[in-house]
């Protein structure tokens, strides 16, 4: 299981992003949001791009749970989507002021 969450921040609150594997489209990173994936075990290679491109490799084992936390740093037009690797704690401590939306694609069996 992969979480993917980004923090309510008013900079770059209007701006939201896809996450992708490969050409899959796992789901839209907007400001407060998380989304939940069930992933198959094995390695993962997460992308979100506006202006830049940020990539994040994240091994999976069977029965694990992995936090990423989603960013947006200040970019000439878009903004810069950024991916990196967080924990439960980070999570929780936010959980509450985030809204679940639905990913767009799921390896749910």
């Amino acid at each position: 299981t992969v979480v993917f969450f980004r923090p309510s921040k008013f900079v770059g609150a209007a701006i939201g992003y896809k996450v992708r594997e490969g050409t899959t489209e796992l789901g839209k990173l907007r400001n407060g949001k998380y989304f939940v994936l069930h992933v198959k075990p094995g390695t993962h290679e997460y992308v979100v791009h506006s202006e830049t491109k940020d990539v994040l490799t994240l091994e999976v084992e069977a029965g694990q749970t992995y936090y990423i936390q989603g960013t947006l740093g200040a970019g000439i037009l878009a903004g810069r989507p950024n991916l990196s690797p967080s924990d439960q704690g980070t999570f929780e401590a936010i959980k509450a002021k985030l809204k679940e939306v639905p990913p767009l694609s799921d390896d749910k069996d």
